[in-house]
């Protein structure tokens, strides 16, 4: 990304192709025509009057939401917006509205195919199509996301696309229309592009048997028959609130737990076994624990939490460094344990 420009992307479901659009500067045809307002909601208190005497009692407030609001030129003077040719790219196995190839000679080759009315007209409707949001929409825990990159780095909302108006343009036949359209976002933490990952395994247990024939290596195992052991990590989160992380445990093994230090521990009271894994997401748009087993079939097993486990709304992790521990009981003394990943952005105030 260019510093200054924005992206919106999100998944494809149903059959309905997702979104992968860069605007908000010239080269994209679709640029700001003045600073994106960034609006932070309002904190919702909690104060309650002291009753027969003054002041109040301060209770507990809650930060709302961010919106992005862009008033945008959408510009095709000189070039087409929508560039396909001669069927939508989006129609083509697993890409994405505004995910094209972008060289001068095909540029040059969709010069020659229309006009300059024809080019905005269908810019603003691929605008459209991208902001209507049809894959995401219908599920409640679809979410897009938003890209800026500013100062040289790229940080995200996540939320969805939601108001949408044309203004009419005296300079549409000349290939030009101004777009205001919205992003509202599902919190106020804007989060880094790059997503933080920390591993925990346990392979003390796997042994591979000998038998004739076999090369024997002696005391020169290869880096894979070393029985690698890692089962505290430390987690750093370099933003300046709270995030919210994403746990995956990969089996075999039998009530894993997993403890940050000093902050909380989850503890799942259930057996994984090889070739299945759960998933504890804690994102504000997610909150579920599934399992997935060998077949790829989910389902839920969020009873299984431990009643001194946290609520997922409760599993956030605190800027600084903190330390991580796996523990949980072996299915096999001869068998490999289980490997936690664990996942996260830094979360900041600001882009």
């Amino acid at each position: 990304m260019r510093n200054g420009e924005w992206y919106l992307g999100y998944y494809t479901y149903n059959h309905l192709p997702g979104a992968a659009l860069h605007f908000g500067t010239r080269a994209s045809g679709m640029y700001c025509l003045s600073e994106p307002e960034v609006k932070l909601g309002e904190p919702e208190v909690g104060d309650q009057p002291l009753p027969g005497e003054d002041g109040n009692r301060l209770g507990r407030d809650y930060q709302r939401s961010a919106t992005v609001t862009f008033e945008l030129g959408v510009d095709a003077v000189d070039a087409p917006i929508d560039r396909h040719y001669p069927v939508p790219y989006w129609m083509l196995k697993d890409r994405r509205i505004g995910d094209w190839v972008d060289n001068e000679a095909y540029l040059n080759l969709l010069k020659k195919k229309g006009t300059p009315a024809e080019w905005v007209q269908d810019g603003v409707a691929m605008l459209r199509q991208v902001w209507r949001a049809d894959p995401i929409r219908m599920r409640p825990t679809r979410v897009a996301w938003l890209l800026h990159k500013s100062a040289g780095r790229t940080r995200r909302l996540y939320g969805r696309p939601r108001k949408f108006d044309v203004a009419h343009s005296r300079f549409a036949s000349r290939g030009y229309i101004p777009v205001i359209c919205e992003f509202q976002a599902i919190d106020d933490r804007f989060y880094d592009d790059e997503e933080q990952v920390r591993e925990m395994w346990d392979m003390s247990g796997f042994h591979i048997p000998w038998r004739p024939g076999r090369t024997w290596w002696g005391d020169a195992l290869p880096p894979w028959m070393t029985h690698p052991v890692r089962k505290t990590v430390a987690i750093q989160h370099a933003g300046r609130i709270a995030t919210q992380p994403v746990i995956v445990i990969k089996g075999p093994c039998k009530a894993p737990r997993i403890e940050f230090q000093n902050l909380w521990a989850v503890q799942l009271n259930t057996t994984i076994n090889q070739g299945e894994s759960v998933e504890i997401d804690a994102r504000s748009f997610s909150r579920t624990v599934l399992l997935t087993k060998r077949d790829g079939s989910q389902s839920s097993v969020a009873d299984k939490l431990t009643r001194s486990s946290p609520r997922l709304a409760d599993m956030t992790i605190p800027p600084g460094i903190w330390g991580a521990h796996l523990s949980y009981t072996r299915l096999d003394k001869r068998g490999p344990g289980p490997n936690v990943q664990i996942r996260w952005r830094n979360a900041h105030t600001w882009w």
